[in-house]
């Protein structure tokens, strides 16, 4: 091991005597504006409070049934955010918005998982389990290979190492006095993940028939069903007055971004302003209604189909007519 490796662990050695050394998550984001930050991980700004380390990890276990938390405070030219126990700065649905221009994220829990993150442009660039790094996922998985070989990957222990590698990557090496003073600290209502493409296989509660129908219906007949399932939820779940349902309906495709956060302020109402059993069906419905929103509409009725069973009041029986009576035939 050379004497610079040595050097450049000793510097980053701290976070193994510090508050946040059981499970953490670091990220380096190239933007002096705190507020952007903030909003781009999801942050409830309007709740937010200065705490100093300590206060703010007390409240992150206290509140980690209900949501995340993160804190911010300005490195240079960079912003650091920190999460005790949380995961948000290595999620994709985060790094999208955050990393613009670019973002390093270094995670680390309990059970000895591990996460380096580094984004640009909003895209992961290269991804890798600092006990693996052999086994790189991204865009560009090798983009940072000369500055990670460079460290013994093999003989340090995993935080270290990842924090020696995001000073290399941001050129500001993480420094103890980080952790001092006061964050910005805020609530997080968490960006919803990105939609995956789902087979439309058999589904329990459903009739064989009716998903082989649906199975072989083209692409215009399987929209229009969505769209009446659509209508049934929102109206199962008294959802009709969400602009971005109303254009939902009228078959106007809205922003990803403006359904995304009618979620959140739904996450947040369920959790803190609304009564919990209105506002949990709402956020139900609203999550089927999101999916109607996947570009592949069999990816998209599987989702509806399967994610329609936790709306409160909507009946299987129901939803197989409203599909009978909407194919042709």
């Amino acid at each position: 091991m050379g004497s610079h490796c040595v050097s450049e662990l000793d510097r980053v050695a701290w976070i193994e005597r510090s508050t946040i050394r059981d499970a953490a998550c670091l990220t380096m984001v190239r933007d002096s504006d705190l507020g952007r930050v903030a909003e781009s991980f999801g942050a409830v700004t309007s709740h937010g409070r200065s705490l100093d380390i300590d206060e703010f990890c007390e409240e992150a276990y206290a509140y980690q049934e209900k949501h995340p938390m993160i804190g911010l405070r300005s490195v240079g030219d960079w912003t650091l955010v920190v999460e005790d126990g949380g995961g948000q700065g290595v999620r994709p649905e985060v790094l999208r918005r955050a990393a613009r221009p670019e973002a390093v994220s270094c995670y680390w829990d309990e059970d000895v998982r591990t996460r380096f993150v580094h984004a640009v442009d909003g895209v992961i660039q290269t991804s890798f389990e600092a006990v693996l790094p052999e086994y790189r996922e991204g865009a560009f998985p090798d983009a940072l290979e000369e500055h990670r070989e460079q460290l013994p990957w093999s003989q340090a222990a995993p935080v270290p190492l990842m924090l020696a590698l995001a000073g290399r990557v941001t050129g500001e090496v993480p420094a103890e006095g980080w952790l001092g003073g006061e964050f910005h600290t805020y609530p997080v209502a968490p960006w919803p993940d990105d939609l995956v493409s789902m087979p439309l296989g058999d589904l329990d509660g459903y009739p064989a028939e009716m998903l082989t129908a649906l199975r072989a219906a083209g692409e215009h007949d399987q929209r229009r069903v969505l769209r009446s399932l659509a209508r049934y939820v929102a109206t199962t779940a008294d959802c009709m007055d969400l602009p971005v349902v109303q254009r939902i309906l009228a078959g106007v495709r809205p922003a990803c971004a403006e359904v995304d956060q009618t979620l959140r302020e739904l996450v947040w109402s369920g959790i803190w302003e609304r009564p919990a059993l209105v506002s949990r069906n709402r956020l139900h419905a609203m999550q089927v209604l999101r999916q109607v929103m996947h570009e592949d509409s069999r990816s998209a009725l599987s989702g509806v189909l399967t994610g329609v069973t936790d709306v409160r009041g909507a009946e299987p029986a129901a939803i197989t007519a409203i599909v009978r009576d909407e194919l042709p035939g």
